[in-house]
């Protein structure tokens, strides 16, 4: 893994030394063998990232010792709910940004709105909303992934193509060169399935509407809004033009029509590009990557990655606030952006490159799914999913399916309990 150079991380670690020192006093005053206990997922920041990390912190904090726990992302909840009701809490918790949530609003996670945290104002919103509730900060975003559109060069060169499009004109006009190129009838020149509700609803967001918003405690859906039905009928032409890709179907076999040459273009999180090219070693250095173009740059695209939190239970949130305040910072951002993980800050584009210099300019218009604790109870009823379904097969126009998922997301999202 490429290093920040020796110099810059002498720089930045006084930097931080001096930020740590002004720091408010810990609710608990360390004292010998002082225990500051942290729990990270599996994949998650590299062991010699973290290592350097806790040699930093030690020299800042000698009384305190970090005991490093890494959790597997299968039955994680269960994990972390025992871990929280314990007689030793963890300090700090690395959370999925669709996890967070729950724990806020269920009171069981320290307020960090009043922390100072490098970088805060150019976090990317999409982390940024995960981790808020009721306008408070609750999870420190920490790293990102996010979808991009990997296409083929060597069918992108066959069909006398140059540089990836700027616009959604503009890589329309490179698809249709790209279906006359390869006339085959299940053939689609960006693979683009009916159900694919995360490349989908970014449309939704790009003509300025939105999925659902609340006021004054009620959640009214906004799919049928006039902005939301532009983008929802762009969308349809779009698809429409570009693929031949199933409506009944979701994006879980988009790689394999890729590798088979049954697509020149998907669009899929940045880290299958090196998946397709390992399932499918044919294609070798055949696999480029680009962000999806919206009306004005990048489309919105929908944030996926990780916050870390502070448990309500914690005897040490002062500690644990500073131990995250070094790891979201820009020293070990930079890192962790060079490692190949998204950093949580569009101003560290210096420290990416290759797919995820990509995402990263791609996240700097982020979305996240509405602060709903109830919208998981949307997610299983497949209500996007059905509406797009029934629009890409004809079933219903985009103004119906709109409508009938409207009227079951303001049930869905405002039933009691």
């Amino acid at each position: 893994m490429r290093r920040v150079p020796a110099c810059a991380l002498a720089t930045l670690s006084l930097a931080l030394i001096g930020s740590a020192c002004a720091a408010a006093p810990p609710t608990q005053q360390p004292g010998p063998e002082t225990t500051l206990t942290v729990w990270l997922m599996k994949e998650s920041a590299p062991d010699n990232v973290i290592a350097e990390l806790n040699q930093q912190f030690h020299t800042l904090h000698p009384n305190v010792q970090v005991k490093l726990t890494t959790l597997e992302w299968p039955g994680r909840d269960a994990r972390w709910q025992a871990g929280m009701g314990s007689a030793s809490p963890p300090d700090v918790l690395e959370m999925g940004n669709s996890d967070v949530l729950a724990y806020a609003s269920g009171g069981k996670l320290t307020d960090l709105s009043a922390q100072d945290f490098e970088n805060s104002d150019t976090w990317l919103q999409g982390l940024r909303d995960a981790g808020s509730f009721d306008g408070r900060l609750y999870g420190v975003p920490y790293y990102g992934g996010d979808r991009v559109v990997i296409y083929r060069k060597d069918l992108w060169q066959q069909a006398g193509l140059g540089d990836p499009p700027a616009t959604l004109a503009e890589l329309e006009a490179d698809a249709a060169r790209l279906t006359a190129a390869n006339p085959a009838t299940d053939f689609s020149a960006l693979y683009f399935p009916g159900r694919y509700q995360y490349a989908a609803l970014p449309f939704v967001l790009d003509a300025g509407g939105s999925i659902a918003t609340r006021q004054n405690g009620k959640w009214t859906a906004d799919l049928e809004s006039s902005k939301s039905l532009t983008g929802l009928h762009k969308w349809a032409d779009f698809v429409a033009k570009v693929s031949r890709a199933p409506a009944d179907k979701d994006e879980t076999s988009d790689v394999d029509a890729l590798g088979s040459g049954r697509a020149a273009m998907i669009i899929d999180q940045g880290v299958n590009a090196s998946a397709a090219a390992k399932k499918y070693p044919a294609l070798g250095q055949q696999l480029g990557v680009f962000p999806m173009p919206g009306a004005n740059g990048p489309m919105p695209v929908f944030l996926g990655g990780s916050n870390l939190v502070v448990p309500k239970a914690s005897r040490q949130a002062d500690l644990a606030a500073q131990w995250i305040r070094l790891l979201t910072g820009t020293q070990y951002e930079g890192l962790l952006g060079q490692s190949g993980l998204v950093p949580n800050s569009t101003g560290l584009s210096t420290f990416v490159s290759g797919v995820t210099a990509v995402e990263l300019a791609a996240a700097g218009r982020s979305w996240f799914t509405p602060l709903s604790t109830r919208w998981s109870a949307v997610d299983n009823a497949n209500v996007i999913q059905d509406m797009l379904q029934s629009i890409a097969a004809g079933k219903a126009t985009v103004a119906e399916a709109a409508g009938a998922a409207d009227t079951k997301i303001d049930e869905l999202l405002n039933a009691p309990g």
